[in-house]
């Protein structure tokens, strides 16, 4: 494609982006709710600022304008806008543009925020405590994401890369730097080969767009940057345990998304499960093996420590079994969303789109408690999936159809720019994009005081 070509189509970045947040913020204008005298000044406590508790914390308090004490803790003094964890570890975005500040942004909507790590909650009392102190509640909402499930395999926990915070992000961005470097000056071809082999296990969403960005970035990054190495030396792998790609989604997605990954470059093995991971590779449960130095883990979740330690109904995971109007039993006054909720007898997709519609559900079955009304069943509505594949190509659902190319890879920024909160991280990844989509890739390998060089 023609540079000036490159620079007509980057503007569509921003106007799908701009146009959808528009539109969705027009669509969602909800009016103020007034509550009995005797509900006002309730304190709402939301552990997580995730998409599920930024959700509800947003919701509640969009409808009350200061009538509840709304108080949303999280260990970070961000948000931490997941499905771009994949962009920084490819070195698509900037960590900042996945970061968005929660300090800013709290105030402004009379949210209290407070940055401390959940030590342990007791339902019992109404009471949290956190490593800086104790709080206390009326209605508990827990939304505190999930952690990498390695399901059970040790080796995978030691030597494998999780996707799952911002520092793996960046730890995975880092070291496949690493290995450029020490692949440029390897002399011995079979070495220099594995330290360009990237496996990624898992083929989720999540894995489907790190093996694509991961060989288009790469691929041009090593024909830019790297005279001493061929791009045909590059091998990216994608490893996934069962018969298809993208498991919850349909076949017609999953067909399309391994042809425009094999289209790519991109190597599938499917029924294929990890068996150990190692420095030197992996050996999968068939006994074939793989020489790789790097090994990407972006499969599996598990609640964190202190939801899967709670002594109330659990669910698969460590999660929280909740029913239908997302309260867990016996107390009522709690509830769960997001990865921490699972709903009884109707589960429903970990994705960021039910962790949104979640949270504002359960927003608004706190305002019916508080009015003395019953709350209601919560109702999944499937507004279709998106998932970017590599460079300017990706798969998309709306309803019963499937597109695939660049409509899809557009329509995903479009709908992820959307969803991004503040203008300011619209603005730097929109830049990032804009950067990455013209090839201008920062490899930049920036060591904090005591790292060695690899």
């Amino acid at each position: 494609m023609k540079q000036g070509s490159k620079w007509g189509t980057a503007p569509l970045l921003v106007l799908g982006g701009l146009g959808g947040y528009a539109a969705i913020r027009l669509a969602h204008s909800p009016p103020t709710r007034s509550l009995p005298p005797d509900s006002r000044g309730k304190r709402v406590v939301i552990l997580g600022a995730g998409f599920a508790g930024l959700a509800a914390a947003s919701a509640l308090a969009d409808q009350t304008h200061g009538q509840l004490r709304i108080t949303l803790l999280d260990q970070n003094n961000f948000h931490l806008f997941t499905p771009m964890l994949y962009q920084v570890a490819t070195c698509a975005v900037e960590p900042h543009s996945a970061a968005v500040p929660l300090r800013p942004l709290a105030p402004r909507r009379g949210i209290e925020f407070v940055s401390a790590r959940v030590t342990g909650v007791d339902p019992a009392q109404h009471t949290i405590n956190t490593a800086s102190g104790g709080l206390t509640y009326d209605y508990l909402v827990i939304a505190l994401g999930s952690t990498t499930s390695f399901f059970g395999n040790a080796s995978a926990q030691r030597h494998a890369l999780p996707l799952k915070s911002l520092e793996d992000g960046v730890a995975t961005r880092d070291h496949v730097i690493d290995c450029l470097e020490r692949a440029a000056r390897e002399t011995d071809a079979l070495q220099r080969r594995a330290l360009l082999t990237i496996l990624v296990i898992g083929g989720g969403a999540t894995g489907v767009e790190t093996a694509g960005s991961m060989r288009g970035i790469l691929e041009h990054v090593i024909a830019r940057d790297y005279p001493a190495l061929h791009k045909d030396e590059l091998r990216v792998m994608l490893v996934e345990a069962g018969p298809k790609l993208l498991g919850h989604m349909p076949a017609a997605m999953a067909k399309l998304a391994a042809s425009e990954l094999r289209r790519a470059g991109v190597e599938i093995l499917l029924n294929s499960k990890a068996a150990e991971v190692s420095p030197s590779g992996l050996r999968l449960e068939d006994g074939q093996t793989v020489a790789a130095r790097t090994v990407i883990w972006a499969t599996g979740v598990h609640a964190s420590e202190i939801v899967s330690g709670l002594d109330l109904p659990h669910g698969p995971g460590g999660s929280l079994l909740v029913n239908r109007c997302l309260q867990t039993a016996p107390f009522p006054e709690v509830f769960a969303i997001g990865d921490n909720a699972h709903v009884e007898n109707a589960p429903v997709p970990l994705l960021a789109a039910t962790a949104v519609q979640q949270g504002e559900w359960v927003a608004a079955n706190i305002l019916r408690l508080l009015r003395s009304e019953p709350p209601r069943p919560f109702h999944y509505k499937d507004l279709g999936n998106v998932v970017s594949i590599g460079h300017r190509s990706g798969v998309a659902r709306f309803g019963s159809h499937v597109i695939g190319g660049f409509a899809a890879w557009l329509a995903w920024r479009a709908v992820h720019l959307a969803r991004i909160t503040t203008f300011r991280n619209k603005l730097l990844t929109t830049l990032d994009w804009t950067m990455s989509y013209l090839y201008d890739i920062d490899t930049a390998r920036v060591r904090t005081p005591g790292e060695k060089a690899a």
